[in-house]
Protein backbone atom coordinates (compact mmCIF):
# COMPACT_ATOMS: atom_id res chain seq x y z
CA UNK A 1 0.00 0.00 0.00
CA UNK A 2 2.71 2.43 -1.05
CA UNK A 3 0.99 4.20 -3.97
CA UNK A 4 -1.27 7.10 -2.96
CA UNK A 5 -3.27 9.51 -5.11
CA UNK A 6 -3.99 12.86 -3.44
CA UNK A 7 -6.54 15.33 -4.80
CA UNK A 8 -6.70 18.86 -3.39
CA UNK A 9 -3.53 20.87 -2.73
CA UNK A 10 -4.96 23.78 -0.75
CA UNK A 11 -4.08 25.09 2.69
CA UNK A 12 -4.37 21.65 4.30
CA UNK A 13 -3.64 19.33 1.40
CA UNK A 14 -0.16 20.59 0.55
CA UNK A 15 1.13 19.97 4.07
CA UNK A 16 -0.51 16.54 4.20
CA UNK A 17 1.17 15.57 0.92
CA UNK A 18 4.57 16.50 2.33
CA UNK A 19 3.89 14.24 5.30
CA UNK A 20 3.07 11.32 2.99
CA UNK A 21 6.17 11.90 0.89
CA UNK A 22 8.26 12.05 4.05
CA UNK A 23 6.77 8.72 5.16
CA UNK A 24 7.95 7.07 1.94
CA UNK A 25 4.73 6.89 -0.07
CA UNK A 26 4.77 7.19 -3.87
CA UNK A 27 2.47 10.14 -4.43
CA UNK A 28 0.44 11.21 -7.46
CA UNK A 29 -1.29 14.56 -6.99
CA UNK A 30 -4.06 16.50 -8.68
CA UNK A 31 -5.43 19.99 -8.16
CA UNK A 32 -8.19 21.70 -10.10
CA UNK A 33 -6.22 24.97 -10.15
CA UNK A 34 -2.94 24.43 -12.03
CA UNK A 35 0.42 25.39 -10.56
CA UNK A 36 0.00 24.27 -6.96
CA UNK A 37 1.91 21.01 -7.42
CA UNK A 38 5.29 22.55 -8.29
CA UNK A 39 6.89 22.21 -4.84
CA UNK A 40 5.53 18.68 -4.38
CA UNK A 41 6.91 17.62 -7.77
CA UNK A 42 10.32 18.86 -6.68
CA UNK A 43 9.95 16.62 -3.62
CA UNK A 44 9.16 13.57 -5.76
CA UNK A 45 5.43 13.63 -6.45
CA UNK A 46 3.93 13.04 -9.89
CA UNK A 47 1.22 15.39 -11.16
CA UNK A 48 -1.87 13.97 -12.86
CA UNK A 49 -3.97 15.82 -15.40
CA UNK A 50 -7.31 14.41 -14.25
CA UNK A 51 -8.72 12.90 -11.05
CA UNK A 52 -9.11 9.55 -12.83
CA UNK A 53 -5.41 9.57 -13.76
CA UNK A 54 -4.42 10.47 -10.19
CA UNK A 55 -6.02 7.32 -8.78
CA UNK A 56 -5.61 4.85 -11.65
CA UNK A 57 -2.46 3.21 -10.21
CA UNK A 58 -3.06 4.01 -6.54
CA UNK A 59 -3.74 1.57 -3.74
CA UNK A 60 -5.29 4.40 -1.74
CA UNK A 61 -6.60 7.79 -2.88
CA UNK A 62 -7.54 10.84 -0.82
CA UNK A 63 -9.68 13.90 -1.48
CA UNK A 64 -9.14 17.02 0.62
CA UNK A 65 -11.33 19.64 -1.02
CA UNK A 66 -13.45 22.66 -0.12
CA UNK A 67 -17.11 21.64 -0.07
CA UNK A 68 -19.66 19.00 -1.14
CA UNK A 69 -19.94 20.44 -4.66
CA UNK A 70 -16.20 20.16 -5.32
CA UNK A 71 -16.12 16.62 -3.90
CA UNK A 72 -18.96 15.50 -6.15
CA UNK A 73 -17.31 17.12 -9.17
CA UNK A 74 -13.91 15.51 -8.57
CA UNK A 75 -15.23 12.08 -7.60
CA UNK A 76 -18.44 11.64 -9.59
CA UNK A 77 -17.85 13.96 -12.56
CA UNK A 78 -16.46 13.17 -15.99
CA UNK A 79 -12.88 11.96 -15.68
CA UNK A 80 -13.42 11.70 -11.93
CA UNK A 81 -12.05 9.43 -9.24
CA UNK A 82 -14.83 6.89 -9.67
CA UNK A 83 -13.89 6.41 -13.33
CA UNK A 84 -10.23 5.74 -12.60
CA UNK A 85 -10.19 3.84 -9.32
CA UNK A 86 -9.13 0.19 -9.41
CA UNK A 87 -11.20 -2.60 -7.91
CA UNK A 88 -10.32 -3.24 -4.26
CA UNK A 89 -8.53 0.10 -3.95
CA UNK A 90 -9.70 2.39 -1.15
CA UNK A 91 -10.75 6.01 -1.39
CA UNK A 92 -10.63 8.28 1.68
CA UNK A 93 -12.56 11.54 1.68
CA UNK A 94 -11.18 13.99 4.25
CA UNK A 95 -13.28 16.99 3.20
CA UNK A 96 -15.88 18.49 5.52
CA UNK A 97 -19.15 17.62 3.80
CA UNK A 98 -22.68 16.65 4.83
CA UNK A 99 -23.57 13.13 5.98
CA UNK A 100 -25.92 12.50 3.06
CA UNK A 101 -23.20 13.19 0.48
CA UNK A 102 -20.84 10.91 2.40
CA UNK A 103 -23.33 8.05 2.31
CA UNK A 104 -23.90 8.61 -1.41
CA UNK A 105 -20.16 8.44 -2.08
CA UNK A 106 -19.78 5.29 0.02
CA UNK A 107 -22.48 3.51 -2.00
CA UNK A 108 -20.92 4.61 -5.30
CA UNK A 109 -17.49 3.21 -4.45
CA UNK A 110 -18.79 -0.11 -3.19
CA UNK A 111 -20.89 -0.51 -6.34
CA UNK A 112 -17.65 -0.01 -8.32
CA UNK A 113 -15.91 -2.77 -6.37
CA UNK A 114 -13.74 -0.34 -4.38
CA UNK A 115 -13.79 0.64 -0.70
CA UNK A 116 -14.59 3.95 0.96
CA UNK A 117 -13.61 5.59 4.25
CA UNK A 118 -14.46 9.09 5.46
CA UNK A 119 -11.96 10.86 7.67
CA UNK A 120 -12.65 14.59 8.05
CA UNK A 121 -10.08 16.37 10.17
CA UNK A 122 -9.78 18.96 12.88
CA UNK A 123 -6.63 21.03 13.06
CA UNK A 124 -5.07 24.00 11.29
CA UNK A 125 -2.57 24.09 8.42
CA UNK A 126 0.17 23.93 11.07
CA UNK A 127 -1.27 20.67 12.40
CA UNK A 128 -1.53 19.32 8.85
CA UNK A 129 2.13 20.08 8.20
CA UNK A 130 3.17 18.52 11.52
CA UNK A 131 1.02 15.38 11.20
CA UNK A 132 -1.04 16.33 14.25
CA UNK A 133 -4.57 16.29 12.85
CA UNK A 134 -7.43 14.55 14.64
CA UNK A 135 -9.45 12.35 12.29
CA UNK A 136 -13.14 11.49 12.69
CA UNK A 137 -13.50 8.29 10.68
CA UNK A 138 -16.58 6.57 9.34
CA UNK A 139 -17.37 3.55 7.19
CA UNK A 140 -16.61 -0.14 7.62
CA UNK A 141 -14.13 -0.54 10.47
CA UNK A 142 -12.16 -3.19 8.58
CA UNK A 143 -11.69 -0.75 5.70
CA UNK A 144 -10.40 1.89 8.09
CA UNK A 145 -7.92 -0.59 9.57
CA UNK A 146 -6.62 -1.35 6.08
CA UNK A 147 -5.63 2.29 5.44
CA UNK A 148 -4.23 3.14 8.89
CA UNK A 149 -0.63 3.10 7.55
CA UNK A 150 -1.61 5.98 5.24
CA UNK A 151 -3.55 7.94 7.86
CA UNK A 152 -1.12 7.66 10.77
CA UNK A 153 1.56 9.98 9.29
CA UNK A 154 -1.15 12.65 9.00
CA UNK A 155 -2.64 12.43 12.47
CA UNK A 156 -2.09 12.32 16.20
CA UNK A 157 -5.44 10.65 16.88
CA UNK A 158 -8.02 8.71 14.86
CA UNK A 159 -11.49 8.24 16.33
CA UNK A 160 -13.78 5.69 14.67
CA UNK A 161 -17.29 7.13 14.78
CA UNK A 162 -19.26 4.34 13.09
CA UNK A 163 -20.98 3.88 9.75
CA UNK A 164 -20.47 6.22 6.79
CA UNK A 165 -21.88 9.66 7.56
CA UNK A 166 -21.04 9.57 11.26
CA UNK A 167 -17.61 11.12 10.68
CA UNK A 168 -19.14 13.95 8.67
CA UNK A 169 -21.71 14.58 11.38
CA UNK A 170 -19.03 14.65 14.08
CA UNK A 171 -17.04 17.19 12.07
CA UNK A 172 -20.09 19.48 11.89
CA UNK A 173 -20.58 19.12 15.66
CA UNK A 174 -16.91 20.00 16.18
CA UNK A 175 -16.95 23.07 13.96
CA UNK A 176 -20.21 24.57 15.17
CA UNK A 177 -18.89 24.18 18.73
CA UNK A 178 -15.65 25.97 17.81
CA UNK A 179 -17.41 28.76 15.93
CA UNK A 180 -19.91 29.37 18.73
CA UNK A 181 -17.20 29.50 21.37
CA UNK A 182 -15.06 31.88 19.31
CA UNK A 183 -18.01 34.17 18.54
CA UNK A 184 -18.63 34.47 22.29
CA UNK A 185 -14.95 35.34 22.72
CA UNK A 186 -15.09 37.94 19.93
CA UNK A 187 -18.09 39.56 21.61
CA UNK A 188 -16.42 39.48 25.02
CA UNK A 189 -13.22 41.01 23.64
CA UNK A 190 -15.21 43.73 21.89
CA UNK A 191 -17.22 44.52 25.03
CA UNK A 192 -14.06 44.75 27.11
CA UNK A 193 -12.24 46.96 24.62
CA UNK A 194 -15.16 49.37 24.27
CA UNK A 195 -15.39 49.62 28.06
CA UNK A 196 -11.71 50.54 28.22
CA UNK A 197 -10.03 47.26 29.14
CA UNK A 198 -6.63 46.61 27.58
CA UNK A 199 -7.06 43.79 25.00
CA UNK A 200 -3.77 42.13 25.95
CA UNK A 201 -4.96 41.99 29.58
CA UNK A 202 -8.28 40.48 28.52
CA UNK A 203 -6.43 37.76 26.63
CA UNK A 204 -4.00 37.19 29.52
CA UNK A 205 -6.87 36.52 31.93
CA UNK A 206 -8.81 34.28 29.53
CA UNK A 207 -5.73 32.24 28.67
CA UNK A 208 -5.32 31.45 32.37
CA UNK A 209 -8.99 30.79 33.02
CA UNK A 210 -11.20 27.73 32.59
CA UNK A 211 -11.76 28.91 29.00
CA UNK A 212 -8.08 28.42 28.12
CA UNK A 213 -7.40 26.23 25.06
CA UNK A 214 -5.04 26.03 22.08
CA UNK A 215 -7.86 27.45 19.92
CA UNK A 216 -8.35 30.47 22.18
CA UNK A 217 -4.62 31.09 22.28
CA UNK A 218 -4.26 30.98 18.48
CA UNK A 219 -7.37 33.00 17.62
CA UNK A 220 -6.82 35.38 20.53
CA UNK A 221 -3.36 36.26 19.25
CA UNK A 222 -4.81 36.77 15.76
CA UNK A 223 -7.40 39.20 17.13
CA UNK A 224 -4.85 40.99 19.31
CA UNK A 225 -2.40 41.49 16.45
CA UNK A 226 -5.05 41.93 13.73
CA UNK A 227 -3.22 39.21 11.84
CA UNK A 228 -5.82 37.17 9.98
CA UNK A 229 -3.45 34.98 7.96
CA UNK A 230 -5.51 31.99 6.89
CA UNK A 231 -5.18 28.83 8.94
CA UNK A 232 -8.87 27.91 8.60
CA UNK A 233 -10.61 30.17 6.11
CA UNK A 234 -13.73 32.10 6.96
CA UNK A 235 -15.46 30.85 3.81
CA UNK A 236 -14.92 27.23 4.82
CA UNK A 237 -16.10 27.75 8.39
CA UNK A 238 -19.17 29.55 7.02
CA UNK A 239 -19.84 26.56 4.77
CA UNK A 240 -19.51 24.15 7.71
CA UNK A 241 -21.90 26.16 9.87
CA UNK A 242 -24.44 26.22 7.05
CA UNK A 243 -24.17 22.43 6.68
CA UNK A 244 -24.67 22.02 10.45
CA UNK A 245 -27.76 24.25 10.42
CA UNK A 246 -29.21 22.29 7.49
CA UNK A 247 -28.60 18.96 9.24
CA UNK A 248 -30.16 20.30 12.45
CA UNK A 249 -33.30 21.33 10.58
CA UNK A 250 -33.54 17.85 9.08
CA UNK A 251 -33.30 16.31 12.55
CA UNK A 252 -35.58 18.96 14.12
CA UNK A 253 -32.91 20.14 16.56
CA UNK A 254 -33.28 23.83 17.56
CA UNK A 255 -30.03 25.74 17.05
CA UNK A 256 -30.71 29.35 18.13
CA UNK A 257 -27.09 30.32 18.82
CA UNK A 258 -25.67 28.59 15.74
CA UNK A 259 -28.33 30.19 13.54
CA UNK A 260 -27.20 33.64 14.71
CA UNK A 261 -23.55 32.73 14.08
CA UNK A 262 -24.55 31.53 10.61
CA UNK A 263 -26.00 34.98 9.89
CA UNK A 264 -22.85 36.70 11.14
CA UNK A 265 -20.74 34.65 8.74
CA UNK A 266 -23.02 35.78 5.91
CA UNK A 267 -22.33 39.39 6.90
CA UNK A 268 -18.58 38.68 7.00
CA UNK A 269 -18.68 37.23 3.50
CA UNK A 270 -20.59 40.27 2.25
CA UNK A 271 -17.77 42.43 3.66
CA UNK A 272 -15.16 40.57 1.63
CA UNK A 273 -13.60 38.58 4.47
CA UNK A 274 -14.00 35.17 2.77
CA UNK A 275 -10.33 34.38 2.19
CA UNK A 276 -9.11 35.47 5.64
CA UNK A 277 -8.92 33.26 8.69
CA UNK A 278 -12.29 32.80 10.39
CA UNK A 279 -10.99 34.83 13.34
CA UNK A 280 -11.62 37.84 11.07
CA UNK A 281 -15.27 37.46 12.11
CA UNK A 282 -14.31 39.70 15.04
CA UNK A 283 -14.27 42.60 12.58
CA UNK A 284 -18.00 42.19 12.02
CA UNK A 285 -18.63 42.34 15.78
CA UNK A 286 -16.39 45.39 16.15
CA UNK A 287 -18.19 47.26 13.36
CA UNK A 288 -21.57 46.44 14.86
CA UNK A 289 -20.31 47.85 18.19
CA UNK A 290 -18.91 50.94 16.43
CA UNK A 291 -15.56 50.20 18.01
CA UNK A 292 -12.79 52.47 16.67
CA UNK A 293 -9.97 50.64 14.91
Amino acid sequence: MKKVGFLGLGIMGAGMCKRLLGAGFHLTVYNRTPGKARELIELGAIEAKTPAEAVSNSDVSITMLGDPASVKEVILGKGGVLEGIRKEATHIDMTTIDPNTTRRLSNAFYQKGAYFVEAPVTGSKLAAAAGELVLMAGGEEKDLERVLPVLKPLSKKIVYMGEAGKGALMKLVNNLSMAGAMEAFFEGMTLGRKAGLAPEKILEVLNHSALASPLLKMKGEAVLKKNFETHFSLKHMAKDIRLAVTEARRLEVPMPVTSVVDGLFDIAKSQGLDELDFSALVQVVEKMAQLPE
